[in-house]
């Protein structure tokens, strides 16, 4: 294959994924859905709205192949009277051969509504087939730029297996958001990788879960701060974000007393211990309820997430997708939706704790 030959064939897939993109798009957008939006994200393991991002920019947001999920089960879930003009502008968009505007009513019947409803969801499926042979395309002719920026940018062997799902998944992301014309992909590409990258060492960073963008803007202004004048920082107010930059506090961080046989202890001496807040048996009886919450197939991957199990090891998102045989985006849907529960039940304990 030619040089030539290859462009083109790049260019023809970039077609297809932006046609089917902006189909999808449209379908979304339509206002009939506003009631059913919320209930579908959470019956699909979707991401959900939360602060800052409201539903419309959730949906906006979704990959194509979860927008196409999301559409079939709208689809198949819809229960009101289905307008025949969104049918007919349906219908054109996605090349159904069904009525004319004069064989409608203002709204499909029970039988043109089955009729369409078939019909749609089969050519949706059609042209997901298509989608994804021009993805699987794209994917793997720019794969090697996810191995070439993490290498880069990730120094730590232990972080590099979820850094490259992560990049592999700002790459999908860039994919799904390309447009037909002659800007350079691999330029927007490697945009879309370095986020998803970036985005996840923060992750890292951090001791505790912080909004990303939030994590940036306090990254940002920490590395461009003015010195400080030494009889200005007595006075000056702490930042309430400061101790979210410090690291990790280390269980193998022990500190000897000047005697040397003391026992050793953590450095951190102001720590308050969280019996003075709240009883053990309290606290353990709220997290037994946040996980027997917990779906199987989430208790599942967090078991396998973070090693709970007896004489296991934390594993990469990768390798759960493999035992377990489902996508590593599945794996890391299920592992989110499982600490935004546990995160949700346990923040009134933790505030009683550290309040």
């Amino acid at each position: 294959m030619t040089g030539k030959d290859r462009a083109l064939s790049e260019r023809g897939c970039r077609g297809v994924i932006a046609a089917y993109r902006r189909r999808l798009d449209w379908v979304l957008q339509l206002p009939l859905w506003e009631k059913l939006d919320a209930e579908g994200l959470k019956e699909l393991g979707l991401p959900q709205p939360r602060r800052g991002i409201n539903l419309r920019s959730v949906v906006d947001s979704l990959l194509l192949e979860n927008k196409q999920r999301l559409i079939v089960w709208l689809l198949e879930h819809y229960d009101q009277r289905f307008p025949a003009k969104i049918a007919l502008s349906f219908s054109d968009r996605f090349g159904l051969d069904l009525w004319t505007s004069h064989e409608l009513d203002v709204s499909l019947t029970t039988t043109q509504w089955a009729e369409f409803q078939h019909q749609a969801i089969f050519s949706i499926g059609t042209r997901h087939r298509r989608y994804k042979r021009a993805q699987t395309v794209l994917f793997r002719r720019y794969q090697s730029l996810t191995h070439k920026l993490v290498n880069r940018q990730v120094f730590d062997p232990n972080l590099r297996p979820d850094a490259f799902q992560e990049a592999s998944l700002g790459l999908l992301h860039a994919i799904d958001k390309v447009e037909d014309n002659k800007a350079s992909f691999g330029s927007y590409a490697r945009t879309w990788i370095t986020r998803h990258i970036r985005n996840y060492l923060m992750e890292e960073h951090f001791p505790v879960h912080v909004p990303i963008n939030l994590a940036s803007r306090i990254l940002t202004e920490s590395s461009k701060g003015e010195p400080t004048p030494p009889e200005d920082k007595k006075d000056k107010e702490p930042s309430p974000y400061e101790g979210l930059l410090k690291p990790r506090l280390s269980l193998d961080d022990m500190a000897d007393d000047s005697d040397g046989n003391a026992p050793r202890h953590l450095s951190d001496e102001e720590a308050v211990a969280p019996s003075d807040s709240l009883s053990e048996k309290d606290l353990y009886r709220t997290l037994l309820e946040v996980l027997n919450g917990l779906t199987d197939k989430q208790r599942e991957v967090l078991a396998l997430r973070f090693g709970l199990e007896p004489g296991t090891d934390p594993r990469t998102l990768a390798s759960i997708a493999s035992e377990v045989g489902i996508s590593h985006q599945q794996v890391s849907m299920r592992e989110k939706r499982a600490l935004q529960k546990l995160e949700s039940a346990l923040k009134p304990v933790y505030q009683e704790i550290y309040d």
